[in-house]
């Protein structure tokens, strides 16, 4: 009778664990397995039998779960029980697309003592704020803390650009809510970069891309242009941004609402048709002006040469 109860303990048990480790993609850690009751040698007989694998030195794998997000999870137990995605990392989870990192970037708050793991990069630091964070699902800071954070770490200044201007255009934040993390940068070197998108985001960064985009062809000394040019076509009437007709050259500056299923059907018919009037059609990202232009420029400029521009080099 003693050994039914035992095994039936143990059979509730691992229930309620599984039920942990559902929204962890199937990932726990030590600590939340003692605090339900595992002592080590069940842990130990648990892993033997097969039915659960440790994953480094605080994670229990215990189910099958999104190996993507379990990764995740994993990080944070293994660094600290005070740590939280953050940059980057956060911004992902919140839905940046178009963005890749090579590492999980956390967060720890200062002299907290985090442990290291491969794959990882812990930021120790005083700008970590509880009020901050996300605590529906992983924990992770919020995107507008997210952003600032990712650009302050940013190795180089146009990544920390791409960042901050992608999360934006992709609204993962408003602008009220990076004014007020932007309030919050004392001293650092990329105080003053962080501030100037900030001012350039309340602009408005589309306008920000046309007047860009005006500034750079000059700048490239590139022949003048026809602006918001308006044609009446089979598939519909569209409005091109920048068009060169004498050199059958169309450029398009995507803005954040291209990203739209809606939108890019409709894009599609309105570059194909400019393709079929024989232009070539040069589409650049709005958030390339601010962070790297100058790749699309020379497409643009081979464009305006092929066909038969033969100014400035």
């Amino acid at each position: 009778m003693g050994e039914i109860t035992a095994a039936r303990r143990r059979q509730a048990r691992r229930r309620r664990i599984a039920a942990a480790a559902e929204p962890q993609a199937g990932v726990v850690s030590l600590t939340q397995l003692y605090g339900m009751g595992v002592e080590r040698w069940d842990l130990r007989a648990e892993v033997r039998a097969g039915r659960w694998r440790r994953w480094g030195k605080q994670t229990v794998r215990v189910a099958d779960g999104d190996p993507a997000v379990a990764v995740l999870w994993r990080a944070l137990f293994e660094v600290s029980p005070l740590a939280v995605l953050d940059g980057v990392t956060a911004l992902q989870v919140a839905g940046l697309k178009t963005i890749t990192a090579d590492a999980i970037h956390v967060a720890v708050p200062k002299s907290s003592r985090p442990r290291r793991c491969r794959g990882v990069v812990v930021h120790e630091t005083r700008r970590y704020e509880a009020s901050s964070v996300v605590d529906d699902g992983i924990p992770r800071m919020q995107p507008a803390t997210a952003a600032v954070h990712a650009a302050l770490w940013a190795r180089t200044s146009r990544q920390a650009a791409l960042f901050v201007l992608a999360s934006a255009q992709q609204r993962l934040f408003t602008l009220e809510e990076f004014g007020v993390e932007v309030e919050k940068i004392r001293r650092d070197r990329r105080r003053g970069l962080i501030r100037q998108l900030y001012a350039e985001l309340a602009g408005g960064i589309e306008a920000l891309g046309e007047r860009d985009f005006a500034r750079l062809c000059r700048r490239r000394g590139l022949p003048p242009s026809t602006r918001q040019l308006r044609r009446q076509t089979p598939s519909g009437t569209w409005v091109y941004d920048t068009v060169w007709e004498q050199y059958g050259v169309t450029a398009e500056i995507n803005g954040s609402q291209h990203l739209e299923p809606e939108q890019m059907l409709r894009d599609a018919l309105k570059q194909n048709e400019r393709r079929l009037d024989g232009h070539v059609v040069i589409v650049i990202p709005n958030v390339a002006l601010r962070v790297d232009p100058e790749p699309y420029f020379d497409q643009l400029e081979a464009a305006l040469r092929r066909g038969g521009w033969h100014g400035a080099a």
